[in-house]
């Protein structure tokens, strides 16, 4: 009976194998479309982003060693290339994918922001006859969200096959679902490094920005409304038995800090748009250093059984609008006339 079961996993195996090898003329295939409609769109160039791809790669590969431990990266790693595993490897994976995903995605946006930053300090005052300074330096912000959303979507293709597999097996009830990870949740070095490398990365951006002061100026009032706002929000919703809330009141107090600072638009242009900047960038790097890695935490050792519904709309549609409305701003601050 061993030898039988031993005769069937490496069948398996052998399958796996040849689908893997069958896919890579797919790949290959998808990848030369692209690169063919990248060049057909004009200038490829304008697509090439080296240091935004860094950051937006690094970045999120930094997140991921935040919330995972080197263990469960490899598991998911090996079990979205399509080796056999359980159910609770399968949920486990699932997770890791969709953290990943979820990274790559708002560290390019953070990326485009920082970018949009830079390019409005960068052009001074804006004088007429500038549109293609201020479009080009517009769509070079965007690149990065690019970079985000390509490799978000390769790790949701992980993401749906994994989740796939759950749904061909019966799952127990929510209350019988066991830890995702059997490791000990303890502070590792990993997450040290994770941190560091993060923070390394924005702070070189900071570092670019040149004279940075004014907009600084104006990132501090929105700091502590989005800040002192959320733990409002926080305690408020103590009570409430709806999971990890800590995203969507990081988000919540973003769009309102964003709202004021629209209001306020006719005052100092550099700290109206530090203070827009800031409801933007407070509430998002909140969601991924420590909202996020707690709802992960919570997920791998089984306190709650998924992320909620008002967690997934804070890190996938807030970053979306929150972008969008600065690119707005934006035109309104430098076009003459509008501001």
């Amino acid at each position: 009976m061993s030898a039988k079961t031993n005769q069937e996993l490496a069948l398996l195996r052998t399958s796996n194998t040849s689908k893997k090898i069958m896919l890579i003329p797919a790949w290959i295939l998808i990848l030369a479309i692209l690169a063919l409609g990248a060049i057909q769109s004009g200038n490829p160039a304008n697509l090439v982003d080296p240091s935004g791809f860094l950051f937006v790669l690094a970045g999120g590969i930094a997140l991921v060693i935040i919330s995972f431990p080197g263990a469960e990266i490899q598991r998911a790693l090996r079990y979205a290339a399509g080796n056999p595993a359980d159910e609770a490897d399968i949920r486990g994976s699932a997770l890791f994918w969709e953290a990943a995903g979820r990274g790559f995605w708002i560290t390019g946006v953070l990326r485009s922001i920082l970018h949009l930053m830079r390019f409005f300090v960068s052009i001074g005052t804006v004088q007429y006859g500038t549109w293609q300074l201020i479009i080009r330096g517009l769509s070079q912000s965007l690149v990065p969200t690019l970079y985000g959303i390509l490799i978000a979507v390769i790790c949701f293709i992980a993401f749906g096959k994994l989740t796939g597999k759950l749904g061909s097996r019966p799952l127990p009830p929510i209350g019988k679902q066991g830890p995702i990870s059997i490791g000990r949740p303890s502070r590792r070095l990993g997450v040290i490094f994770g941190y560091v490398l993060f923070l390394s990365l924005l702070i070189s951006c900071f570092y670019k920005i040149p004279e940075p002061v004014p907009l600084l100026i104006g990132l501090k009032p929105a700091l502590l409304v989005v800040m002192g706002g959320t733990i409002a929000l926080m305690l408020l919703m103590r009570g409430a038995k709806s999971g990890p809330m800590l995203s969507s009141a990081l988000a919540a107090m973003g769009t309102i800090g964003f709202l004021v600072g629209s209001i306020q638009i006719q005052g100092h242009v550099a700290g109206a748009f530090g203070f827009l900047l800031s409801s933007c960038l407070t509430p998002l790097l909140g969601m991924v250093l420590i909202a996020a890695p707690l709802e992960d935490r919570a997920i791998r050792t089984g306190r709650i059984a998924a992320a909620s519904a008002l967690s997934r709309a804070a890190w996938y549609i807030f970053p979306l609008l929150a972008l969008i409305s600065l690119i707005l701003m934006f035109f309104v601050f430098t076009i003459p006339g509008l501001g």
